[in-house]
């Protein structure tokens, strides 16, 4: 790709960008969110056309105009969003719309050999006709992959594959990509996982603000030398400081429980503190968390909050424990899923700032627009929130500031503890700082904040401790000396270090 341009009403997103792509090579491109690195492989694929510049493919010129042109010519491009069906089995949605058929019908016997011979190949414990609503997430984005892989393409295109995966559902993906390149299939990687990108990348481009700023060989650079070319800035720590103290129990959990979902979850949380999470998907961390926050209910337990209980009933089920009272208490929750679970996506920042805020917007039960504009305005220059203005619709900012603008909303109400899950998923490397930053400023106010990680270094680097999920319940506490990646696996895992 030479000299790429792009523009979307009136703005520049592209500027003169060179790209290039070896066979058997996986090629990482980095950048912040709205840096260009998508919009810049949709016109790989044929998504998007390029206002100027040219494509050439083995060396004769390619102009894509639709993306099953760019497929026609061997170029695959597996989306964030997947896009599979998950009521049928992994064989149909592999060889959707390529079916072997003998005059009108399905050669069913064909169909599931060949989508076996492929999980062979890329030595997957599973069987073609497991129904997609059955697999983990990582599995879930190999029969992407493998989908991608049924019109034979010469280049496979990963867009954010990672971004809502477990470590080791994770390393599946990267296994995968690596074969890809062990058949000679060139593979371009989008990730804001720097690790990963270390892990499997031979060659990474850096974006920033529509344009190129470097292309270095991965074994000749580092981690910190792409994050400051990324953000055209120095950072100098990705973690601010952890806590020198912390104050007197603020949150106090005690045998909480709910059928199916976790069992005789016990903790507290001080004041000062940030406090991890982790354990793999389905330990039940997030039905944990919304269950304090009175978003699903909880059958035994009880729930303290500076030493007064606001929530409990050991012998019967917890009766009128719910979202308001929760607020009302002082607690807040951010979602994992931003998207769907946490903003209106088609409204406006002022908005979403204001939707927990109501009561503190309105004077005489009528909300006024002068407050509700003040808050925003506040919360937008606090945690610097790059929009036009307050009025800018939330789905039209970044990644990093719909997640800072979720945020807003919720320290807004000052909770005396703040819950987040997930609070840097698909957020960029520049953002994800100052995400930090907001967490650790907001703990060393004397609140107290949990957050909810699949990300081990992020828990590690952020959080004062952290408690271990498995299976519904408390598998144990790392801090100290013992918070390694080495003790979280173990723990979630259920075994010991050898």
């Amino acid at each position: 790709m030479t000299g790429i341009s792009k523009t979307f009403d009136k703005v520049e997103v592209l500027h003169s960008i060179d790209f290039d792509l070896l066979p058997g090579e996986v090629h990482a491109l980095v950048g912040e969110n709205g840096a260009g690195k998508s919009t810049l492989m949709k016109i790989a694929a044929g998504v998007h056309q390029a206002d100027a510049g040219s494509i050439a493919l083995t060396g004769e010129s390619f102009a894509p105009r639709n993306p099953f042109d760019s497929l026609a010519a061997g170029i695959a491009m597996v989306h964030q969003e997947l896009s599979l069906a998950p009521d049928v089995s992994i064989a149909e949605n592999i060889l959707a719309g390529r079916e072997p058929s003998r005059v009108g019908f399905v050669r069913w016997r064909e169909l599931y050999a060949r989508a076996e011979a492929l999980l062979a190949e890329f030595d997957l414990d599973v069987q073609a006709d497991t129904p997609v609503a059955s697999l983990s997430a990582g599995y879930r984005q190999i029969v992407e992959v493998l989908k991608a892989l049924a019109s034979d393409p010469q280049i496979v295109i990963f867009d954010e594959p990672t971004s809502s995966l477990e470590a080791h559902e994770s390393d599946l993906v990267l296994r995968t990509i690596r074969h890809l390149a062990d058949r000679g299939i060139g593979v371009v990687y989008i990730s804001h996982r720097m690790q990963e990108v270390f892990q499997v990348a031979s060659r990474v481009t850096v974006l920033r603000d529509g344009g190129r700023v470097a292309t270095k060989p991965t074994k000749d650079t580092s981690i910190e030398e792409i994050v400051n070319a990324m953000v055209g800035r120095e950072i100098s720590a990705m973690y601010p400081p952890k806590s020198s103290s912390v104050g007197a129990p603020l949150l106090r959990v005690e045998g909480l429980g709910r059928k199916g979902k976790f069992e005789e979850i016990s903790f507290s949380l001080r004041k000062g503190e940030i406090l991890g999470f982790s354990g793999l998907v389905g330990a039940g961390r997030t039905e944990t968390m919304r269950a304090i926050f009175g978003a699903d209910p909880i059958d035994t337990g009880s729930i303290f909050l500076d030493g007064s209980m606001v929530a409990g009933n050991p012998k019967s089920k917890i009766q009128n424990w719910a979202v308001p009272r929760a607020i009302a208490a002082g607690l807040a929750y951010v979602p994992e899923d931003r998207k769907t679970l946490g903003l209106f996506l088609d409204r406006s920042v002022e908005d979403n700032v204001a939707s927990a805020n109501l009561v503190r917007c309105s004077r005489r039960g009528l909300l006024r627009s002068s407050l509700s504009r003040h808050l925003a305005v506040e919360a937008c220059r606090l945690l610097a929130i790059k929009a036009r203005d307050v009025e800018q619709e939330v789905s039209s900012l970044s990644g990093g500031n719909q997640q800072k603008a979720l945020l807003a909303r919720w320290l807004a109400t000052e909770p005396k503890v703040l819950i987040v899950d997930e609070p840097t998923r698909g957020v960029d490397i520049g953002a994800k700082s100052e995400i930090h930053r907001i967490l650790r400023e907001y703990a060393q106010k004397g609140n107290g904040v949990i957050v909810v990680s699949s990300e081990m270094p992020e828990l590690l680097g952020l959080c004062d401790r952290i408690l271990v999920m498995r299976e519904g319940r408390i598998a144990g506490e790392a801090s100290g000396a013992t918070m390694t990646e080495e003790r979280l696996i173990e723990l979630a895992m259920g075994h010991e270090a050898l």
